[in-house]
């Protein structure tokens, strides 16, 4: 008599070979018609799923994705690379696998998340730099795969969360600020769709009565472009300071403060605490977000998440920098804030 194969299986249902696999080695995306389906087809022919070969596939099913948006290594500006090389070097004292996906919104609309993930056998997803417009960020909401978002903020609880407190963070730069006398602060935000951006500005926002913000892009030729159009504009003589949502836009403010005269009159202060902040002329105030810790956190969360069903939301802690650009205290400030 024929053994009866997966491909006999397969003729009677009119699915794939890959299809009829999916459903035996208990892929999570398989609807229950579908498996319904398969396996009374299954029991009819009196196939048998080969034991050894399921357990063969469960063992190769251990592989972690970091999927990266937008990635835009400028000069001085490694944190896409600090989290790459964080994640993967977290992972080789591991078992499981890594790949690793930049993507964008074109890519998102031709690929979804849940297909990447199925077209790779991924079992856990680390992501980060989505906007809340992007097709991935609005997936997550009702996504079921094991995953840890970087700096974002999804409304779902199936979704692990690790980064800055950037609210409590720029609330605290604000208040420091404040405190050293700058009492007219403006702030220059990247997006209004950035989870980052978001909460940097509701941060200050806290801390100020009256909110000035204005947007750069996260752009160092925007802020700069900005700072000298708001000079011709409106003038600075009734600002004390302005505080970037990042340092590439701080330093793109003093660059052109550097053009219009402007920087011994005017405090400015970053976020990030990238390369550059440390060389630039004045060298820049900064939050200093420690993405070796944030990329520790998200594969120890994530793999915790994997093999003990238990999802966390933590923040890592930061330190605020003074440097030259604004004098917060008369010694240096290092204001921790622990998880």
């Amino acid at each position: 008599m024929k053994k009866v194969t997966i491909k006999d299986v397969a003729l009677k249902t009119g699915l794939s070979v890959s299809s009829i696999s999916r459903v035996f080695n208990n892929y999570g995306d398989i609807s229950a018609e579908t498996i319904k389906k398969v396996t009374l087809a299954a029991k009819e022919l009196g196939y048998t799923p080969n034991s050894a070969a399921k357990q063969l596939s469960s063992k190769k099913k251990k592989i972690i994705a970091l999927i990266l948006n937008e990635i835009n290594v400028t000069r001085g500006v490694a944190m896409p690379l600090e989290i790459l090389g964080g994640v993967v070097d977290n992972l080789d004292k591991t078992d499981y696998e890594f790949v690793f996906y930049a993507t964008n919104s074109k890519k998102q609309n031709q690929k979804s998340l849940r297909q990447f993930c199925n077209e790779r056998d991924i079992t856990g997803l680390i992501i980060q730099g989505l906007r809340i417009s992007d097709p991935y960020y609005q997936e997550l909401e009702t996504f079921d795969l094991p995953t840890v978002a970087i700096d974002l903020d999804i409304k779902n609880e199936k979704v692990g969360t690790v980064s800055t407190d950037n609210t409590k963070a720029a609330f605290e730069m604000t208040q420091l600020l404040d405190k050293a006398g700058y009492k007219n602060i403006l702030f220059l935000n990247g997006t209004k769709t950035a989870t980052v951006a978001q909460a940097r500005e509701a941060g200050y926002r806290e801390a100020v009565d009256n909110a000035q913000v204005y947007y750069a892009n996260f752009s160092e030729n925007e802020a700069c472009k900005w700072a000298i159009e708001y000079a011709k504009m409106n003038d600075f003589n009734k600002i004390d300071a302005i505080f970037a949502a990042s340092d590439l836009m701080a330093i793109g403010v003093i660059k052109a403060f550097r053009i219009l005269d402007l920087e011994k009159n005017i405090a400015v202060a970053g976020f990030d605490d990238i390369t550059l902040a440390s060389y630039v002329t004045p060298s820049l105030t900064t939050v200093r977000q420690d993405m070796g810790k944030i990329s520790e956190y998200a594969v120890k969360d994530l793999i915790c998440q994997i093999e003990k069903d238990e999802i966390k939301h933590r923040f890592v802690p930061y330190q605020i920098i003074e440097r030259e650009s604004a004098r917060l205290t008369t010694d240096k400030v290092k204001t921790k804030f622990e998880a």
